[in-house]
């Protein structure tokens, strides 16, 4: 019975997607002009979905840029919600409605969105990038040998520190040496300096729990390997193997699909303790009050944040703005189990991407593919990189753009820790994603709020998962 409900909820969505090629083909095969999508003119006009629009600049900027280039070919931007950005996209491909060109937020739902025929394969535009070492997480999208979507934008979870008040409180600034012991060890040296100095309402640091990527992400990425399978490529991901890159991939695959998940017990035992102790705001707190990071870590409520590099360039913004107080930081690796990862750290982040519609009229499928092609690729990483976002194509060039950017941190290491790391998928990509996810969230709230132990909370999810018969 309850094999049978989990089925049904997992296979629900796919069929939503797959909806809308019924419709299509019931219409007649799309509108069935005869320019086949082009414009009487000649010129192709294409749709490209996008979210926050006012913060997100990426998507207007890589339209713009990319008809200076391409004039034949116009993209116009449509806006959905941030939040729900997978739910209104489902809908409007259920309805028919759909972008020629959307971006695929993270790995989580690329198998519902591949699987069911709503996406164009992109095997030949990713092939001319293939083997380019500056985009490690273009095979990411790789599905039973082809390739659905490309990246445009590559986020890795970093550790950020407020420089201004680690010097005022006498403590060294983060130099990508700290394993997750030494982290609880200088948080807690910040509690007591924040005490002697009168500091109250300030925190040493702060985990955003109501996101599972903390610590369910940290404990996939650095458990599925051990020392001597990493640190070994050179310069980093960027210019190392890129067949170390795929043996990375496989092992936390293994582990991901696996069906045991008690290597989640240790990174719980110290996100509790330090919650325990008030070296971070609690869970239920954060799940009460809908504290936002951008608040705790921009107005100087916590002196450590764990967070993607997605946030770099909007905390510069609003420091610009007035929306976070000024103050000098920088970034760094995230902590790591132990000293032999290090050099080049381990951490995750799910690329960005764009899909292409399968069911656009020719000379708008192919508009898009090209421009999918072009925003993975160096021209499009430069005008990714010139909004303040990270690109999949992390080039010198592009990163010295990024940097670019007014009020981002100029010392070596914020500079160079993400070509340094190791970035590990967050959502290993198979049929059993979304259920896995979904159960291992429901254990988060339980071990986090303290109603069950991490014990009982992830006994309970793993025969959840194993009861859907999804598991490989």
């Amino acid at each position: 019975m309850n094999k049978g409900k989990t089925r049904i909820r997992i296979k629900t969505l796919i069929a939503a997607v797959a909806s809308v090629l019924l419709i299509m083909l019931s219409a007649g095969c799309g509108s069935g002009t005869e320019h086949d999508g082009r414009n009487p003119d000649g010129s192709v006009s294409i749709t490209m979905a996008g979210w926050a629009l006012d913060t997100r600049p990426e998507f207007r900027a890589l339209a713009a840029a990319f008809h200076q280039s391409h004039p034949n070919i116009t993209l116009t931007v449509k806006e959905y919600s941030a939040d729900d950005y997978d739910t209104q996209l489902i809908a409007d491909l259920s309805a028919g409605k759909a972008p020629d060109v959307f971006p695929i937020k993270n790995l989580k739902m690329y198998y519902a969105y591949a699987s069911p025929g709503a996406l164009a394969d992109l095997s030949d535009e990713m092939g001319s990038l293939k083997g380019d070492t500056n985009i490690p997480s273009l095979e990411d999208y790789i599905l039973n040998g082809k390739s659905y979507a490309l990246p445009y934008r590559q986020d890795a979870w970093l550790l950020y520190y407020n420089a201004t008040m680690l010097r005022s409180l006498g403590i060294e600034i983060p130099d990508g040496s700290w394993t997750w012991d030494s982290y609880m060890a200088i948080c807690r040296e910040i509690k007591d300096s924040l005490r002697d100095k009168g500091e109250s309402g300030v925190y040493p640091t702060y985990h955003h729990t109501s996101m599972q990527s903390l610590p369910q992400a940290i404990a996939l990425a650095q458990s599925s390997l051990d020392s001597s399978s990493t640190g070994t490529t050179g310069d980093g991901v960027r210019s190392g193997a890129l067949q170390e890159t795929k043996e990375r991939n496989q092992a936390e695959r293994r582990l991901f699909f696996s069906g045991d998940y008690t290597y989640l017990k240790a990174m719980y035992s110290l996100f509790l303790t330090m919650q325990d102790e008030q070296l971070t705001l609690g869970y239920n707190t954060i799940s009460s009050s809908n504290t936002t990071y951008q608040s705790q870590f921009g107005m100087q409520k916590a002196v450590l944040l764990l967070m993607g590099s997605w946030f770099m360039g909007p905390l510069a913004q609003q420091q610009a703005h007035g929306d976070a107080e000024a103050f000098d930081w920088g970034v760094t690796s995230l902590p790591q189990v132990s000293e032999g990862t290090t050099e080049h750290p381990i951490t995750f982040g799910d690329p960005t991407g764009f899909a292409v519609s399968a069911d656009a009229p020719e000379a708008k499928k192919e508009a898009a593919k090209a421009f999918v092609k072009w925003a993975a690729g160096p021209k499009g990483a430069m005008v990714t990189a010139s909004t303040g976002s990270v690109p999949a194509y992390m080039s010198d060039a592009a990163l010295d753009t990024f940097f670019a950017n007014k009020g981002l941190p100029q010392d070596e290491e914020s500079r160079t820790v993400i070509q340094r790391s190791v970035i590990q998928q967050e959502n290993p990509i198979g049929e059993a994603t979304q259920v896995i996810q979904d159960e291992l969230s429901i254990a988060q709230s339980s071990i986090l709020s303290e109603t069950k132990s991490a014990g009982e909370a992830i006994t309970k999810a793993e025969h959840a998962i194993a009861n859907t018969g999804l598991l490989p």
